[in-house]
């Protein structure tokens, strides 16, 4: 198993505060490297590298080679993605439809050096929930394609989950329509924090016809999304998306900590601008006396792990660090599927299709005994447990 010190490095060759250590650079060997390529790779982080290395001779000719071709494969999908989220817009505008771009669409062209550097796997858009379904129906009549065909009913997914399901535009950018920022309480293995997507509606700002939310929400929204959505495994470009948003926009501090606080979600924004300024320095996001206390050294570890985690130990781990957290009556909870919705409704997900919810937990229990045979499954639930405690402290 790949050592800690190659995903060190990798952290340590985004980051922009300081340059990497020569000899931990000198210290990777070949299968080193070949761990770094597919981090990379997995992450969308080659435009970055290709911008921070490409004259670094310590790094093999080859990979500043792979990563230089990554940068010109973003580039151009950059300008196709822009397109196609300027005329699903303006599609949708025509229509009365009032779409918010989240995310990467606003930080790629007004937050980092330049598009290619931020890439993008598919454009997100939020509307109001009860524009979603006619919005959605507007693009299906349009042609916008379904990658597959929808497991549950286009209502009950409107209702229950973060977003619509993924369609394909005219020049190959997939789009996400959501009616919520966040998933509902008890959808995931762990608490998540109620998204306020009408107050983000309500503030959002307007770029080349454009709107996007305000630099404060955009903010929260990506630190909730990978801390409480994620738990990390978004990958170490949230890291370059706080820094280069913070540097380009101007962010109500007192009243980020103060929403962050009302909202539930200090800790996790305590620890991701802590893991921004460790790798990319102070200048853009000050230190205030309304912030928690940082987090130990020991959980900052555990995060650059969980930033760079096993995907293929992701789902198993998650699930034994859930049972190694809260006991297997979590499992009866999910398995009952009773999740909050709307103003503290309380809905039902259909097991029906899983058997019942007594056979859904029968399989989650066979499949846990499979995977604790996985010694990269047993550390990941480690972790991920330990960073499970320390959020909800």
């Amino acid at each position: 198993m790949v050592g800690d010190s190659q995903a060190r490095l990798l952290l340590d060759l985004l980051a922009t505060a300081s340059e990497p250590d020569a000899r931990a650079i000198g210290a990777i060997d070949e299968a080193g490297w070949l761990q770094i390529e597919a981090w990379a790779a997995l992450h969308r982080l080659g435009p970055l590298l290709h911008a921070r290395h490409r004259a670094n001779p310590a790094i093999p000719l080859r990979l500043r080679e792979v990563w230089r071709d990554a940068h010109r494969h973003y580039a151009l999908t950059a300008m196709a993605q822009q397109a196609d989220l300027a005329n699903c817009v303006a599609l949708l505008e025509t229509h009365g439809f009032s779409p918010v771009a989240l995310k990467g669409a606003f930080l790629a062209r007004y937050a980092y050096p330049a598009a290619a550097l931020r890439p993008m796997r598919d454009i997100d858009l939020l509307l109001p929930q009860e524009q979603v379904l006619p919005a959605f129906r507007l693009l299906l009549e349009a042609q916008y394609e379904m990658d597959s065909q929808p497991k549950a009913a286009l209502e009950d997914i409107v209702r229950l989950e973060l977003h619509m399901p993924p369609v394909s535009m005219a020049r190959g950018s997939v789009l996400e329509l959501h009616a919520r920022i966040s998933e509902l309480d008890g959808k995931l293995e762990y608490a998540t924090p109620a998204g306020n997507e009408a107050l983000l509606l309500s503030r959002t700002i307007t770029r080349d016809g454009l709107r996007y939310p305000c630099p404060q929400d955009m903010l929260a929204h990506l630190i909730v999304h990978a801390v409480y959505g994620h738990r990390l495994d978004c990958g170490p470009l949230v890291l370059s998306d706080i820094h280069f948003l913070a540097l380009t926009h101007t962010i109500d501090w007192p009243m980020f900590w103060d929403t962050a606080r009302a909202g539930g979600w200090e800790r996790g924004a305590r620890l991701m601008i802590e893991l921004a300024r460790r790798f990319h320095g102070c200048e853009a996001l000050p230190v205030l006396p309304q912030e928690p206390a940082a987090p130990s050294e020991q959980l900052i570890a555990v995060s650059c792990k969980l930033l760079l985690q096993d995907y293929v130990a992701k789902k198993p781990a998650r699930f034994l660090a859930t049972i190694l957290t809260g006991g297997f009556s979590t499992l009866m909870k999910r398995a009952s599927g009773r999740v909050t919705g709307e103003g503290e409704e309380t809905l039902t997900l259909d097991r029906t299709s899983e058997g019942g919810r007594i056979s859904w937990a029968l399989q989650q229990c066979r499949q846990l005994w499979s995977d604790l045979s996985d010694p990269a499954v047993r550390q990941q639930a480690r972790e991920l447990a330990h960073f499970k405690r320390w959020l909800h402290l």
